[in-house]
């Protein structure tokens, strides 16, 4: 298997600022970022959101994953990438960083990153190539994919970029 991953960190964050942007339908983008940051053919890839899944609506949650599959060379890995506070957007992120992060009295993000994440892995393609995880955020972002990755512990590698803080009480609670 692989031990290096297909992202590193500087594509990994390229593609957490495109997740602002929602990354549906950002398949071109994200070969392009690929290729210019290589010099090579982004391996087979498919790409999950959170809004074309129908989760997210009501909480303010916007997520996405991309999973790339290739039995041939060893690859078996999902990113799942989860953006942050967008107010002017969706008010439900307000919401949300006050009662779900400040207060832990509100789990409705974190509940919809876990729907969302569950519903990836029951599509992920069947394979003896093991899956590997890996996770990024930005601001309310980071504080989800944390959460979710301490509540799943099978991921790979984390990241949460200028991350808010995992709200203990909702861990205990949620875990």
């Amino acid at each position: 298997m692989n031990d290096k991953c297909i992202l590193d960190d500087s594509l990994r964050n390229k593609i957490t600022q495109l997740e602002y942007k929602n990354l549906s339908n950002k398949e071109k983008e994200i070969k392009e970022i690929y290729k210019k940051h290589t010099g090579r053919e982004i391996p087979n890839f498919e790409i999950y959101s959170s809004s074309e899944m129908g989760i997210g609506k009501k909480s303010g949650f916007d997520g996405a994953a991309i999973h790339f599959y290739d039995k041939q060379r060893n690859i078996n890995e999902v990113y799942y990438i989860f953006r942050g506070t967008e107010p002017s957007k969706d008010f439900g992120d307000v919401v949300y960083d006050a009662l779900g992060v400040g207060a832990g009295k509100n789990n409705a993000q974190i509940n919809d990153a876990v729907k969302m994440y569950k519903k990836v892995e029951a599509n992920l393609k069947g394979s003896n190539v093991k899956v590997k995880r890996y996770g990024d955020g930005h601001s309310l972002g980071g504080h989800l994919i944390v959460t979710l990755s301490l509540i799943t512990k099978n991921f790979t590698g984390v990241r949460g970029l200028n991350d808010a803080p995992v709200n203990v009480k909702q861990l205990v609670e949620l875990d």
